[in-house]
């Protein structure tokens, strides 16, 4: 992919091309913020304006003709969350931005998508009908869609984000993303706010549930971030990483989200990469 990101840095008219033409693939949606991403980082906010203005046209269209704003919500997302990385030099920041959108898509997408939303609400009603599911209401089937749908959108708007990074560490900065990944961590102000929201939406019921499913992902991302450069602070390689995710994955199934929440809020009390003797972390 590194050939493409080289492409679409050459002139802004092949960052157009990209943003539109990825735009309309629903599939490739999380290229077109990836592309709009590297722009907004490599070459800053105004000249992501320009990319977006015109390579945005297909989003917008899918949006005015089809009722469907996911396309246009990830391209603007992207270009944010880029913006913010670029201007604070810190991923922290970013989460924050991201969690903040999310809780606001929460209450906006039922405006901005109002009939993609009702077809979406039908067809699960009918999944659910034929698997023979039932105690789902239709307004609560309906609120678990927008957050499930505002999840997803801030989830590949990040995961555009880190793409993005990641094609602007190999073509000017090697091994840059990989150094941030390893020593990824949350500031402790901003632990203990995530940390209060899957509180209060784990304990205050159905209303405030939306706000554990938005920060959980963001939990789980640094957790894992915190495991890699544990591991490669100690030297222990691809094989205990891969017996970290098998374990996690196949026997610690029911637990391993928690047990991620709890290592990244302790880790924002005593940072443990610091405390752990070895070498620093590597992108090997």
């Amino acid at each position: 992919m590194s050939k493409l990101a080289q492409w679409v840095m050459t002139r802004r008219m092949n960052a157009i091309i990209g943003v539109a033409a990825f735009s309309a693939i629903p599939l490739l949606v999380f290229l077109a913020g990836a592309i709009q991403a590297l722009v907004v980082l490599r070459k800053g906010v105004a000249e992501g304006i320009s990319v977006f203005a015109w390579g945005g046209l297909t989003a917008l269209l899918l949006w005015v003709f089809q009722g469907d704003a996911t396309t246009i919500l990830i391209l603007v997302q992207a270009a944010l969350f880029s913006y913010v990385l670029r201007t604070t030099v810190s991923w922290g920041a970013l989460f924050i931005a991201a969690v903040v959108i999310a809780v606001v898509n929460v209450f906006t997408l039922p405006l901005l998508m109002s009939g993609v939303l009702d077809i979406l609400l039908e067809m699960m009603k009918e999944l659910f009908s034929q698997m023979e599911v039932t105690g789902m209401d239709d307004e609560r089937l309906y609120k678990e869609l927008v957050v499930s749908m505002s999840v997803a959108q801030m989830c590949i708007s990040i995961a555009a984000v880190f793409l993005a990074r990641s094609w602007q560490s190999k073509l000017y900065n090697p091994g840059g993303l990989a150094k941030e990944f390893l020593q990824l961590k949350l500031t402790l102000p901003v632990t203990l706010t995530f940390a209060v929201m899957v509180f209060l939406g784990e304990s205050l019921g159905e209303s405030f549930q939306f706000l554990a499913h938005i920060v959980i992902p963001i939990f789980v991302l640094v957790g894992l971030a915190l495991v890699h450069g544990v591991f490669a602070k100690k030297n222990i390689g691809k094989v205990g990483l891969i017996a970290f995710y098998l374990v996690g994955l196949f026997i610690l199934t029911p637990y391993i989200v928690n047990i991620l929440i709890v290592l990244v809020i302790v880790d924002s009390f005593v940072d443990i990469r610091g405390r752990i003797s070895g070498a620093a972390p590597t992108s090997d």
